[in-house]
């Protein structure tokens, strides 16, 4: 098990954050209720939307967990790269909630030119799931505890 912390959030359908974590928070510079008024789209790199963006539609129309890296541009301006593990979450009346465990891959916010625009390495697919089985369950206000 990785003693890394995790961000974690859960957006609506339209990748609106409905739920985030502290440590989102602090990774990306914002404050619970100005993340929470924000969406995926808002803080995705845009040279990494496309890729992103393939990925929900194909988890939206069949239900596919996926594992992406990608960067993440933070409230000072900043980019990060993370990986991101999400699935699709949903309620009795069938209402879908995306759910994301997210990790920073790299030791520190800033240092991304060192991978020269490639990609760092990531954790295999099965070690994101066993971090995902061990989420707390979502409370009200805006923050996961």
């Amino acid at each position: 098990m990785l003693s890394q912390p995790f961000g974690q959030a859960l957006a609506d359908e339209d990748g609106r954050f409905t739920q985030v974590n502290r440590v989102l928070c602090e990774l990306l510079g914002y404050d619970t209720k100005a993340l929470v008024e924000r969406g995926v789209h808002d803080i995705t790199h845009p040279d990494d939307w496309p890729g992103n963006n393939n990925k929900l539609e194909k988890l939206r129309a069949q239900d596919e967990p996926f594992t992406i890296v990608k960067r993440y541009i933070r409230s000072d301006g900043t980019v990060i790269w993370v990986q991101n593990y999400v699935s699709m979450l949903r309620d009795r009346d069938g209402r879908a909630t995306l759910s994301a465990l997210i990790r920073p891959v790299l030791p520190a916010v800033g240092e991304a030119q060192r991978w020269g625009g490639e990609k760092p390495p990531v954790l295999a697919q099965t070690e994101m799931e066993a971090q995902l089985r061990a989420w707390p369950r979502p409370r009200p206000g805006g923050l996961l505890h």
